[in-house]
């Protein structure tokens, strides 16, 4: 026992001369320094997609479409209510489009059965040159308008010649991007040729539905 306080006595003026010497240089004992809490670094986002953006393509096409045509007629400027029948109606084209504007060749055809005739019809054989605009929605669905003019000939199944007139048309529809390359068109039509012989003038409402392939 004697030997342990011994080294206790020893142990303390050890200390107090250590903390005495310390006192005397002005300097103190550093505190310990607080240990720091560093948080994980926060999970990286992925980055947002892009936006989509509808690309507009461009390049020759080729079209062709079929409907139904709702002609009426006047002669010598009084009009004959349901003189012609309504009637079948074709179109096909060679174009180009241009992104949004579009310009083609198109060839039509159609004809219509006389009212309370029988076997008596006028057909319509077009040429025209025609040009669309088509409003970018950012989707599969585009809007267009259009026009064009050219020339138009006019024939019955009678044993009389046929005239060629000057003709115009304008029209709108939806264009439904059905594949890569292809285009289903739901579109309206008026037709308008020139009076024929100075006294007889037609005009037709064409309701069309055809496809349209871009190569």
């Amino acid at each position: 026992m004697k030997q342990t306080s011994k080294m206790v006595m020893v142990a303390v003026a050890l200390l107090a001369g250590a903390s005495g010497t310390a006192w005397a240089n002005g300097t103190e004992m550093p505190p310990a320094e607080p240990a720091v809490y560093t948080p994980p670094p926060a999970p990286m986002e992925a980055p947002a997609p892009p936006p989509l953006v509808m690309t507009q393509k461009t390049g020759p096409y080729i079209s062709g479409a079929a409907g139904i045509g709702f002609p009426s007629l006047e002669v010598d400027g009084y009009d004959i209510d349901d003189a012609l029948d309504s009637g079948l109606v074709l179109n096909g084209a060679v174009g180009y489009n241009f992104g949004s504007a579009r310009l083609e060749g198109a060839v039509g055809y159609q004809s219509h059965d006389v009212s309370d005739a029988d076997d008596v019809n006028i057909s319509i054989l077009t040429v025209m040159a025609n040009a669309y605009y088509d409003f970018d929605t950012d989707s599969g669905i585009r809007p267009y308008i259009m026009g064009g003019a050219g020339i138009a000939d006019v024939d019955t199944n009678q044993d009389t010649d046929s005239e060629t007139v000057f003709a115009w048309q304008v029209g709108a529809g939806l264009g439904f991007e059905v594949a890569d390359n292809t285009t289903l068109d739901l579109g309206y039509r008026y037709l308008k040729p020139s009076e024929i012989e100075d006294s007889i003038d037609i005009e037709s409402h064409n309701v069309m539905l055809g496809l349209r392939y871009q190569f």
